[in-house]
């Protein structure tokens, strides 16, 4: 019932999602004083050298490690259709504060094609924790901690990435069982360019199921979702306009399916179980993005920094179980 890393940013990070490389790299220009000199004796010295110095500016990863790091806040924590810090009486959107770490390695760069390994820790921390009683014993604002791993496999005859992995939620506040609970989860991402003709994805489909193994009972929560990134800079009247030329809009809408999932997690406190398979909400969302790192003019060995803000609306289909909810927030995120 948490949120992984990449869900927010992305998800957002959306997800963010978060921060990507995009810092532009300054290469050497022709503004050397050896350039200037008249003896060409010396420009062809210079000219020999050149393909060896721009093989020099081509930047490589010194070792095969990703490494992301991702700080949002948000107006409520919503969750597969379900806000998890908002209580009667509220008065006021009270802040919530999310904190996510990953690390991914590429086994190829190993010399090993075999995919990429990754794990991620996410922290929700609720000014307004006191006011759900989920335990009057439990002081500590942090609500929620999750535990991620995970292997990625690109299939490039289908134009498919594949991932699996596996994701522990930790809550805090509560005792015995429902301390926390594990999903187990596949997901497949389409990259549609070869269908469109694009050098880009446009609508960039994924198809996400995950199980949960424990208070979940087996039950199964799946996503449909699309988004497409709209950089400014590719607007020709844009391109060169400052601020501007490095921000970038992802529109996105996502089917989020209900297969006894949150019947298991009894979310009403009826009791009740419902075997039955159905759309449980319809989320659209709208990111913005800035490339600082871009807009600095940042080498990219440097890693790449992004701010934005983003605003979200979940459209409860399961109307027994859930509401509609509207929360937006901002973020700020670093990769290397």
């Amino acid at each position: 019932m948490g949120k992984t890393l990449r869900y927010l940013i992305a998800a957002a990070v959306v997800l963010t999602p978060l921060a990507t490389a995009a810092g532009e790299k300054r290469a050497d220009d022709n503004s050397s004083p050896l350039l200037a000199a008249a003896d060409v004796g010396v420009v062809e010295a210079v000219g020999a050298v050149a393909p060896a110095q721009a093989a020099d500016d081509e930047w490589q990863k010194p070792i095969p490690l990703s490494f992301s790091v991702h700080y949002t806040v948000v107006t409520d924590y919503v969750w597969r259709g379900i806000n998890y810090s908002e209580y009667r009486g509220e008065g006021r959107e009270l802040l919530n504060h999310q904190l996510g770490v990953s690390v991914e390695v590429d086994a190829a760069d190993l010399g090993c094609p075999i995919g990429s390994f990754g794990a991620g820790v996410w922290w929700q921390w609720y000014s307004g924790q006191d006011g759900l009683n989920f335990n009057p014993a439990h002081d500590d604002h942090l609500q929620e901690v999750d535990y991620s791993l995970w292997w990625s496999y690109e299939l490039a005859q289908i134009n498919t990435t594949v991932e699996l992995g596996w994701i522990a939620y930790v809550f805090p506040p509560s005792h015995g069982d429902a301390h926390w609970t594990h999903e187990g989860y596949v997901k497949l991402s389409y990259d549609d360019s070869a269908l469109f003709g694009t050098d880009g994805g446009v609508l960039n489909p994924y198809f996400y199921y995950g199980m949960d193994f424990d208070d979940g009972k087996n039950g199964s929560w799946m996503e449909f979702g699309i988004s497409h990134d709209f950089a400014l800079a590719d607007i020709p009247s844009l391109a060169s306009t400052p601020i501007l030329k490095d921000l970038t809009l992802t529109p996105s809408f996502v089917i989020g399916i209900d297969h006894r999932y949150l019947d298991k997690f009894d979310v009403l406190g009826t009791g009740a179980e419902d075997v039955s398979t159905r759309i449980a909400n319809l989320l659209y969302g709208l990111d913005i993005s800035y490339d600082l790192s871009g807009a600095l003019g940042m080498h990219e060995s440097l890693g790449s920094i992004s701010v934005g803000g983003f605003i979200y609306y979940s459209q409860a289909a399961r109307t027994d179980l859930l509401h509609d909810e509207i929360w937006g927030g901002a973020k700020i995120g670093y990769s290397w």
